[in-house]
């Protein structure tokens, strides 16, 4: 690869033209980004929607002041373009993360389940089978009821047993 063709390597794929604005005497760029990438203008460099679509934008960047030369414009693209790749990465990462705790969720729920299934017919069943058992048993008869002792004393007792007297 030959100079030009190695530094523009990176922005293969995004930089649709160059084109030199004679006016202003600077180098202006057209890129092309997936709809959902971010990207912002600074002090130095602009930028602008040429067009949109459901798809993706064309955008022009351009320089802000005449110091600014080519080279800056084509790192700038870099930079959108690093950054959007590390959004996306990061977007992946939360994906995945999520599709595992969505299986680990899922493991459990799954085990809960079957562990709630497992009690509602042990249990039915052994209480079932207890209280089967427990009409098999011959029934004891209960121990009469002893009266109790009277608390009040004698006198009075004589006394509210025969009021008439």
């Amino acid at each position: 690869m030959k100079k030009i063709e190695l530094s523009l390597e990176p922005t293969n794929g995004y930089i649709n033209s160059f084109t030199r604005n004679t006016v202003k005497g600077w180098w202006e760029l057209e890129v092309g980004l997936p709809k959902t990438w971010v990207y912002d203008e600074n002090n130095k460099i602009g930028c602008e929607i040429i067009f949109e679509n459901e798809v993706g934008k064309l955008i022009k960047i351009f320089p802000k002041k005449t110091d600014i030369v080519i080279d800056d414009l084509v790192a700038f693209v870099e930079i959108i373009i690093n950054t959007n790749q590390k959004i996306a990465e990061k977007e992946k990462q939360f994906t995945d993360k999520m599709q595992e705790m969505k299986g680990t969720l899922e493991k459990e729920a799954k085990k809960f389940y079957q562990e709630l299934d497992d009690l509602k017919e042990k249990s039915f069943k052994n209480l079932n089978e207890n209280f089967a058992k427990g009409l098999d048993k011959p029934k004891t008869p209960r121990k009469p009821r002893t009266p109790r002792q009277s608390s009040i004393m004698p006198e009075t007792q004589k006394k509210l047993e025969s009021p008439n007297e």
